[in-house]
């Protein structure tokens, strides 16, 4: 449970948790919340898409143990199948009363205790960064065992850049890992349209300013057949799909302003990003031997 020495009565971190049938997961993804040992206070905002499996059920008793913390909208219609996909643009982010948001979907799990107080510490000390991601375990739920991570090897903390989120696309962190300003303007209605989530909102925050990377595997990621991000967004037609859209909308926006850094900016990503379209084409067109 979290520690708040400073006496603030005021929420400075709002987590963000999409939840679905995540009945066998869930539980250990709140509980890995309230081990967070801060000294603020932080909110945990829950959306649960309407599941069938006893998820709700789960939120509800943990909401009437802890109902200043835990804070839950249950649905009686499942959104996505509506057609729905920034579901946490949607429900969470406008009812976040904190200065941070962090984000974590139900069927993941922290397992560092520290986790938030080292990320707000993070960006309070460096305001030119708008967000932080660290590293996270994978866990494989048909082989019940861990399996290896990209991001076991990184050994050094580093600054994304744009050329590495094209390449690997919303893989280039952990959704379970980010921390980030919540400073309106935070995400344009504009962009809730878009079919893969992580890849958005990534670049969407590179744009406004740096987002570093923490060498720490201070989470669990968990690859199951019920995951939204192992099934419609991972196939390559969907993900250049959306590449074309945020090429679209980035364009429109550049021709709106001055010239300006941010236009120079916006000019160098949308080259960067044209060629990872062309990278994305090209490895849909390859068989694997």
């Amino acid at each position: 449970m979290k520690v708040n020495p400073s006496g603030s009565s005021e929420v400075l971190l709002s987590i963000c948790c999409l939840t679905y049938n995540h009945a066998n997961f869930i539980e250990q993804a709140i509980e890995g919340f309230l081990a967070q040992k801060t000294d603020f206070l932080y909110e945990v905002l829950i959306h649960d898409d309407a599941s069938t499996d006893g998820t709700t059920s789960i939120i509800q008793s943990y909401q009437s143990r802890y109902p200043e913390i835990i804070k839950p909208i249950i649905q009686k219609e499942n959104q996505w199948s509506k057609g729905l996909r920034a579901v946490s643009a949607t429900y969470n982010f406008p009812r976040a009363q904190g200065k941070y948001i962090a984000m974590c979907e139900g069927d993941d799990f922290w397992t560092d205790p520290y986790k938030l107080q080292k990320q707000v510490d993070f960006l309070e000390n460096n305001p030119d960064y708008v967000a932080c991601v660290h590293g996270a375990h994978f866990f494989n739920e048909s082989l019940n065992s861990r399996v290896e991570s990209k991001f076991e090897k990184v050994k050094e903390d580093f600054d994304l850049d744009l050329f590495k989120i094209f390449h690997e696309s919303g893989g280039v962190y952990p959704s379970c890992s980010i921390v980030m300003r919540n400073t309106p303007p935070f995400y344009p209605k504009d962009l809730l349209i878009f079919p893969s989530g992580d890849l958005t909102l990534i670049i969407f925050l590179k744009l406004k300013g740096k987002i570093r990377f923490m060498k720490g595997l201070w989470a669990t990621y968990r690859i199951h057949p019920n995951g939204v991000y192992q099934g419609e967004n991972r196939s390559i037609k969907n993900i250049i799909k959306n590449r074309y859209l945020i090429q679209e909308y980035y364009s429109n926006l550049s021709k709106k302003l001055p010239k300006s850094s941010t236009r120079r900016l916006l000019f160098i990503f949308k080259v960067k990003n044209y060629l990872s379209i062309m990278y994305l084409k090209m490895k849909g067109l390859v068989k694997p031997t």
